[in-house]
């Protein structure tokens, strides 16, 4: 493990001058930004830190979403090693049911204890697993029926198949964010997106993305620290959020029913990791 963490230590200042230096928060004349200790992690540890991060889908305060079937998030499919958090995706040992949902895989979610909102700058490094299932770093609420928010600062998926949705050709290898105002029996759900193309494939090299929540009406994203474009929510986003990450399946990149990437890749190729989170606060 110090040999690892030392390895890992000598290759961040090779490349920092490239890849690091780049992925800083914006300048802001006059103020600073400042870390938030509660929501910055750089996972160099020997286990999650379950006081700052939830990782159990049902345990959270506010949160209780258990995974889109068929993969269930689960707390074991998390991990901490050589300085990277994991999160292995696979096949269960046999189909569970649970609140009238079917699942077969498993996959995870990390959602933060303290809630953060406008004025704040997000980051996160990581690369996508090499299987049909994806995710990303976002920030939602359980809100009320007439206000209910989500930010996504990035959405993918590992790789695509025939069974890929036709609008969804290219979301083995993009940044994609969203700014949406979610539908209830209150309101029509409405958003704002973009995306753009990275220079490999997602589960090819790590990315660092990066979202600025400069006002209510303005949402900056950045990939590896070069602003990319600018979303404007459908409604002025100023509510406190939970910052999340997770990895798990959706109906557009169907898992097949066999010969799945998500079943028969190797642990490698079936885990996303996580170099860091990093959220920074502006100061005068």
């Amino acid at each position: 493990m110090i040999f690892s963490l030392l390895k890992k230590a000598i290759l961040i200042a090779i490349f920092s001058c490239f890849i690091h230096a780049k992925a800083q928060p914006p300048e802001v004349e006059g103020k600073t930004w400042k870390k938030v200790t509660a929501l910055s992690d750089e996972f160099n540890g020997n286990k999650i830190n379950e006081n700052k991060w939830n990782i159990d889908p049902d345990g959270h305060y506010e949160l209780n979403w258990l995974g889109r079937p068929p993969a269930l998030f689960q707390k074991e499919s998390f991990g901490i090693g050589d300085g990277y958090l994991s999160i292995e995706v696979g096949e269960l040992p046999k189909p569970v049911e649970v609140r009238n949902a079917t699942y077969k895989y498993h996959g995870g979610i990390l959602r933060s204890y303290k809630k953060t909102s406008v004025g704040h700058y997000y980051e996160c490094r990581m690369k996508m697993n090499k299987t049909e299932m994806g995710g990303g770093f976002w920030l939602c609420h359980k809100g009320t029926c007439e206000n209910k928010n989500e930010i996504d600062i990035t959405e993918s998926v590992g790789v695509l198949t025939d069974l890929t949705h036709k609008w969804a050709y290219d979301w083995d290898q993009i940044m994609h964010s969203n700014s949406i105002h979610r539908g209830s029996a209150c309101v029509e759900q409405v958003r704002d997106q973009k995306k753009m193309t990275p220079p490999t494939k997602n589960h090819e090299r790590f990315y660092t993305y990066g979202f600025y929540w400069k006002s209510p009406t303005e949402l900056l994203f950045y990939l590896d620290g070069e602003y990319v474009y600018t979303l404007t929510p459908p409604v002025p986003f100023n509510q406190d959020l939970i910052l999340q990450f997770s990895i798990e399946a959706y109906n557009w990149n169907p898992i097949p029913e066999s010969g799945s990437k998500v079943a028969t890749a190797s642990k490698e190729d079936r885990t996303t990791l996580v170099d860091y989170i990093r959220v920074y606060e502006l100061r005068d």
